[in-house]
């Protein structure tokens, strides 16, 4: 219909998945550039290839010379393979078994389903895409999410590592935090708070209620010390604080989480020693009395003294003879 030497044309691919249209330029040498990766399938072969092994099945995307995979927890051997099977992702022979059209169907309904996430994401974040983002939907994270599906561990010690690459923190300090992440792992695990793994949670999942929690745990069941919570907390305290700046959690959920510092203990002895601006106490008078002695005898002090010397009359009533 076009002869050698048209013009490129653009031609629009329809994506069932997500009813949306990838839209890419055809060059003169009739190579398309795609605007978001398709997946395929292979077996992950090492070493010599031996036909009675079963192989595992990945799910593989190439963008920008990197290759993302994703194991699909199938096994299979090399003869019973096809490359060329469901549209040329790759699947399994009817030498497979009885299981062939189940495995087929469930690998092409996956493939499908990253190929349309990516799709959608194009159309909302215009050449964002990377191997991370690709790597997240493989791994079932939801990148709407306004953390993005960051995990919350990872995210406290990528802020350590940038502050001590910047001088902001020392060594010690830096140890000192990553130690105290991979405890707060252990008790993710332990009192099964965990989301998407047992010992993990996504950032935007953090909130005033684990963080008291987790102050009880290490009190009860590590036996820390406020001073050693509190040193624990510092890391998570800066790395919420950081997210909150990037829209990544609550504005109000990091101001509580802020306020979660354990305050120091007010002893009963000083709270005794505290003035309440209304009556002396008995060692306040005689402190008082003391000075009485040693102070000049004017009328003035002499009537000072005489209503004062009642413990319990209202010092604002002893003020106003002078």
């Amino acid at each position: 219909m076009f002869g050698q030497n048209s013009l490129p044309l653009q031609r629009f691919v329809s994506i069932t998945a997500t009813s949306v249209f990838l839209i890419s330029n055809i060059s003169s040498m009739g190579r398309p550039k795609r605007l978001y990766p398709l997946g395929r399938y292979r077996l992950h072969i090492r070493g010599e290839i031996d036909p009675a092994k079963q192989y595992l099945v990945q799910l593989e995307y190439t963008w920008n010379r990197q290759v993302i995979r994703k194991g699909m927890n199938i096994f299979v051997r090399l003869g019973d393979w096809n490359e060329k099977a469901n549209k040329g992702r790759g699947g399994v022979r009817a030498s497979y078994g009885p299981e062939a059209n189940r495995i087929n169907s469930l690998l092409l309904a996956r493939a499908d389903k990253i190929d349309g996430l990516l799709a959608e994401y194009q159309e909302k974040h215009p050449n964002q895409i990377t191997a991370q983002v690709i790597a997240d939907f493989l791994a079932d994270k939801p990148l709407t999410r306004e953390d993005k599906g960051k995990d919350f561990i990872e995210f406290v010690q990528e802020r350590l590592e940038s502050d001590y690459s910047r001088n902001r923190i020392g060594r010690s300090r830096y140890e000192n935090g990553k130690s105290g992440m991979n405890i707060f792992r252990i008790f993710l695990r332990a009192t099964k708070n965990g989301t998407y793994k047992p010992d993990s949670i996504y950032l935007g999942e953090i909130s005033v209620e684990l963080i008291d929690e987790y102050i009880r745990w290490r009190r009860e069941i590590k036996q820390n010390s406020d001073a050693t919570i509190n040193h624990a907390l510092t890391p998570i305290l800066k790395a919420c604080a950081y997210a909150s700046e990037m829209k990544m959690i609550d504005h109000a959920v990091n101001a509580r989480i802020q306020d979660m510092r354990i305050a120091s203990k007010i002893s009963l002895a000083d709270e005794d020693n505290e003035f309440d601006g209304k009556y002396l106490s008995k060692e306040q008078m005689s402190a008082l009395l003391e000075y009485y002695n040693t102070c000049s005898q004017n009328r003035a002090v002499r009537n000072f003294w005489k209503c004062s010397s009642l413990p319990s009359m209202p010092v604002d009533s002893v003020l106003s003879m002078l």
